[in-house]
């Protein structure tokens, strides 16, 4: 279940969150298209069909953990959060082009290292290699514990 009180703290001017529905898969896969295609498009190739697929199996396992975000009552983004085997884990963050660059994400990422944190837990989050926003969590504290040809695996252990 998305650990509401993660996000409790927010402040940032006209930024909401509501909970994500099955409705919000083209949403979702336009963010992916907007924020991740080209990466997914070098590793595997991008075929829309595969990603509504995968996106809709996302949603049956993480539905109830997943937030649309919003600013000014417009969706600009979707971030999940969960605890899994006693740990927190960050799955989507991808925050509408639009709208990058103003520290949002790292805001959002901050709560969920206080939350973490406050529980003594480890937190952990699965970036592209390549993917720019990789730097972003290493500067937040997140440090590579695992990596494959594709992923790098990211955590901060609670102290």
């Amino acid at each position: 279940m998305f650990i509401e009180e993660a996000i409790n703290n927010i402040d940032i001017n006209n930024i909401s969150f509501k909970n994500c529905e099955y409705t919000d898969l083209e949403y979702i896969l336009l963010l992916k298209e907007l924020c991740l295609k080209w990466y997914i498009e070098i590793i595997y190739g991008w075929d829309l069909d595969i990603q509504r697929k995968l996106t809709n199996k996302e949603l049956d396992n993480h539905k109830d953990d997943m937030r649309i975000i919003m600013k000014d009552g417009k969706d600009i983004g979707i971030t999940t959060f969960y605890k899994e085997n006693d740990e927190y884990e960050v799955g989507l963050i991808m925050i509408h082009p639009d709208n990058q660059g103003g520290g949002l994400g790292g805001t959002i990422i901050n709560e969920y290292i206080k939350y973490a944190h406050d529980d003594n837990k480890t937190i952990k989050i699965k970036v592209y290699k390549e993917n720019p926003a990789r730097r972003l969590y290493e500067r937040l504290g997140f440090i590579l514990y695992k990596e494959d040809d594709t992923h790098a695996y990211l955590s901060i252990r609670s102290k």
